[in-house]
């Protein structure tokens, strides 16, 4: 496990430095890991694919937002993270029942997906590795947008 805070002089000031460890502290081994990652990142340029999969990742779930005007009350996506807020239809109440019924769909059409999150377990979250190729992420998106046509008609 690693962690990392960053925060305003005055507040991360306030304690001497080593007063606030953990049992991990100091573990070099994390740490490897942790550099590991960040050279993969910066390496194979993953934020940088990350952002030109938003137009296709956001296009598809706003898409559906237009298909389903009624029973999603907002697409939210940014990268490769995004979430479909489903609502009870006319009211901006969450629908977990539904989204979970979607999910469930979903996953029996192999596309594995976060249960639903958020305030009211109402939220579809799509977050597909940071290496999913394009034709793969719209694969994605058409399962989900079948599922959507199966649960909701």
């Amino acid at each position: 496990p690693i962690s990392a805070v960053i925060g305003r002089n005055d507040i991360m000031d306030m304690y001497a430095p080593g007063s606030m460890t953990s049992t991990h502290s100091a573990s070099p081994l994390p740490v490897a890991a942790a550099i590991a990652n960040l050279k993969v990142l910066l390496e194979e340029k993953l934020t940088e694919h990350a952002a030109e999969m938003d137009g296709v990742l956001g296009g598809g779930l706003d898409a559906l937002q237009a298909k389903y005007p009624r029973h999603i009350g907002k697409s939210l996506h940014r990268g490769l993270v995004g979430g479909l807020l489903m609502v009870k239809p006319g009211t901006k109440d969450p629908d977990p029942e539904t989204a979970l019924a979607i999910n469930e769909k979903c996953m029996q059409k192999g596309l594995l997906m976060f249960a639903p999150v958020g305030l009211g377990g109402g939220c579809i979250k799509i977050a597909p590795p940071l290496i999913t190729p394009k034709d793969a992420l719209e694969e994605g998106l058409a399962v989900l947008n079948e599922a959507f046509t199966e649960v909701l008609g």
